[in-house]
């Protein structure tokens, strides 16, 4: 027979809320909450950084196309000539 008494019921039911509510009041505490915004914030610049700097390569590679054509064909003329020394005879 599997009887679960009224009070572990309630005991299993209380204590993941009063866990919930003890991390939120932690992290409500001045010097926590201090530190995630810290955090946040290097995250957050770090993620900015990328995409001006994805930005700029971009607008740049649309002013000046003719350079980043000749910058391809030397990349597949240099792996064309690995390929060639790197096979056998």
């Amino acid at each position: 027979m599997n009887v679960k008494s009224q009070t572990r019921a309630t005991v299993m039911w209380l204590v993941p809320t009063l866990t919930v509510w003890a991390i939120g009041k932690i992290f409500e505490m001045p010097s926590v909450k201090g530190k995630v915004m810290e955090i946040d914030g290097r995250a957050n610049k770090q993620r900015y950084d990328l995409e001006r700097s994805l930005k700029r390569g971009i607008r740049n590679a649309k002013s000046h196309i003719p350079l980043v054509a000749a910058g391809v064909a030397a990349i597949v003329v240099g792996v064309g000539l690995m390929a060639m020394s790197a096979r056998k005879n």
